[in-house]
């Protein structure tokens, strides 16, 4: 979007809110990226068969805006597979920081106590 837009700090938090406010070239930005994302994790289906598919970090910030053609995306793509359930992460983007943060607490905690 940085590219398309002629903005260097443009992130998809920016394409996001262009999208929903009808940018033919954030559409279309959009649309290339929730393609690829389908792609991948149609690739994900076939190998694993994971029933619920969780998709966090910022992109999932934009909520229905991605997830709706995501879904929609996936479902076109599958064949043989079943389709999973595509939900947000729980602990949205900050689910990195905190497993890193127990990781810490964790080995600090086996440290203190040997």
């Amino acid at each position: 979007w940085a590219a398309a837009s002629g903005d260097p700090g443009a992130d998809a938090a920016d394409c996001a809110k262009a999208v929903e406010s009808g940018d033919p070239a954030a559409i279309e930005v959009w649309r290339n990226a929730v393609d690829a994302l389908a792609a991948g994790l149609v690739t994900a289906l076939t190998l694993l068969d994971p029933g619920t598919l969780i998709i966090g970090g910022g992109l999932a910030e934009a909520g229905e805006t991605l997830f709706t053609p995501l879904r929609a995306a996936v479902e076109e793509r599958i064949t043989f597979q079943k389709l999973p359930h595509i939900v947000p992460a729980a602990l949205g983007d900050t689910a990195g920081c905190l497993g890193a943060g127990l990781l810490a607490w964790d080995l600090l905690s086996t440290e203190v106590s040997a």
